[in-house]
């Protein structure tokens, strides 16, 4: 798409697809975020044994997100009536992301729908496609972001490949039933566990969005008074960069001689950004085992399946994904 005219819902049509960026990966911001939210071996220590696995250094996941949300941000939201993204339906890592490597970011609109309790506004659902210099898919990701309409109130029957569909009801329980993690095997679905909490302050706040995600209402008090937010809101990708940071933390405060390994992260599903996370809040993140069982394939290691989520300081849920590793089974 091209021209300057600012985007609206209804310029948003099926099947619609271009490019919208691309970026450079520099050692030093990456390493930079790696300290921040993701200090693992892999992506801090080129010697490390975790590097070596993974034949070199590389990039957070969670990083390879933020630099497309800079994309995005400046190729085509800033641009736009974008209004922030209810959650993620899919996001997979798909190949690692090096120093060096050049990204470039492809979108195609799959479907749009009205929103029904709002006249102002709509849902659109694209699917974002990342790839390096030499053509290699290295990240795939499925979401809606909501936009203001051009015409509020107006008919749309253009919902031709939608798949937009309300989150379903869900408990998140605000009590921990177990304080460690354990090999695959010993792991029941029902356990819960308390990972840790970050606190959101302007600083940091404002840090992230000028980095990844430099829309108005992450940069400003007033731009989030602006809108519907309310007031200084951080990026959904800072809310889940955080509960990154926070499970590397905890893992690092197991016993070595009891704790398995972790494999790398493959993606997540049905990420949730439940309501606007504040200038001031406080989240509390938790994990829930969804499923644990032995990988046919990798002899020694297990497939793990969690539903990690986060409270405010006032208990309500505010964040919420899917999350698919790798854990280490018993001999």
């Amino acid at each position: 798409m091209t021209g300057n005219d600012r985007l609206y819902f209804e310029d948003f049509v099926p099947g619609a697809s271009w490019e919208y960026g691309s970026a450079r990966i520099d050692e030093a911001p990456m390493l930079a975020f790696a300290r921040e939210f993701d200090p693992q071996p892999m992506h801090l220590d080129a010697a490390s044994d975790q590097a070596r696995m993974m034949g070199g250094l590389i990039a957070s996941g969670w990083y390879s997100a933020g630099v497309n949300m800079r994309l995005l941000t400046y190729g085509m939201l800033l641009n736009s009536s974008g209004m922030g993204a209810p959650g993620i339906s899919k996001l997979r890592w798909l190949a690692p992301v090096r120093v060096g490597d050049t990204l470039t970011g492809r979108l195609e609109v799959l479907g749009r729908r009205a929103s029904s309790s709002k006249p102002d506004r709509g849902f659109v659902d694209f699917r974002f496609d990342i790839t390096n210099q030499d053509g290699v898919s290295v990240m795939e990701q499925v979401n809606l972001i909501m936009f203001a309409r051009r015409e509020p109130g107006a008919a749309d029957d253009d919902l031709s490949g939608s798949r937009i569909v309300p989150p379903a009801a869900e408990e998140f329980p605000a009590e921990a039933n177990a304080a460690q993690f354990g090999y695959v095997d010993d792991l029941r679905p029902g356990v819960v566990l308390r990972l840790g909490s970050y606190a959101f302050t302007p600083e940091n706040i404002i840090d992230f969005a000028k980095r990844f995600d430099p829309q108005p209402f992450h940069l400003s008090e007033e731009g989030g008074r602006a809108t519907h937010f309310g007031g200084l809101s951080a990026s959904g990708w800072h809310t889940a960069s955080a509960w990154m940071r926070v499970m590397t933390d905890f893992w690092a405060r197991q016993p070595a001689q009891s704790t398995p390994k972790r494999g790398p992260g493959m993606g997540f599903d049905n990420l949730l950004w439940l309501r606007p996370v504040l200038a001031g809040d406080t989240l509390t993140y938790f994990t829930r085992i969804e499923g644990a069982r032995r990988s046919a394939s990798r002899p020694g290691w297990g497939i793990l399946n969690l539903r990690n989520y986060a409270l405010n300081q006032k208990g309500i849920p505010v964040f919420a994904f899917s999350g698919i590793s790798l854990l280490e089974a018993r001999d």
